[in-house]
């Protein structure tokens, strides 16, 4: 598929909610690829918003989305370390909608994000990524991540134990 020259990535805003709520349904159903089943996630939109405006108020996380042509397509979001001994690493979630796999999409938010992680001083970026999602771990490779490790049966989907990747990004000092 082309890639998309009208995809923007901004930042997540209390307004997206409903929009965030709908993409997270979505990718949900249309791939085993995401941590929560179809139906497991509850929040509330007034949930919804808080979470956005509670990462976007922190100094060490970030909600990102993907649009095109005014729609969400994709969402990022880096959750940094709470306590002072993880505050200098985040760990990336994130998904893209089917229709939009192949178009740059995900490309460009991990590039948004190690942006902004340098920006913050941020040493370690990571992810983990099921073993068998070829076409995001391409992305990530190209991105800059490196696999470190695998989880074995780390997850439990469609009753098959599933291994993942772990991969990160350490950034320069």
């Amino acid at each position: 598929m082309p890639r998309s020259e009208y995809i923007k990535v901004r930042r997540a805003e209390s307004s997206d909610a409903a929009a965030i709520l709908d993409l997270r349904t979505k990718l949900q159903t249309e791939t085993s690829f995401m941590l929560l089943e179809p139906g497991e996630f509850h929040d509330s939109l007034e949930d919804e918003a808080r979470r956005i405006d509670r990462l976007n108020g922190r100094d060490n996380c970030l909600m990102i989305v993907a649009e095109e042509r005014g729609q969400l397509v994709g969402m990022l979001t880096a959750f940094g370390g709470e306590t002072r001994r993880m505050r200098h690493r985040a760990t990336l979630a994130l998904g893209v909608a089917r229709e939009h796999w192949g178009k740059g999409a995900a490309a460009a938010m991990i590039s948004v994000a190690l942006n902004w992680s340098r920006e913050r001083k941020m040493r370690r970026i990571e992810l983990t990524v099921h073993t068998s999602n070829s076409r995001a771990i391409e992305v990530y490779n190209r991105c800059g991540f490196q696999v470190e490790g695998v989880r074995r049966s780390s997850l439990l989907v469609d009753g098959h134990y599933v291994d993942e990747y772990l991969m990160a990004v350490i950034n320069d000092e």
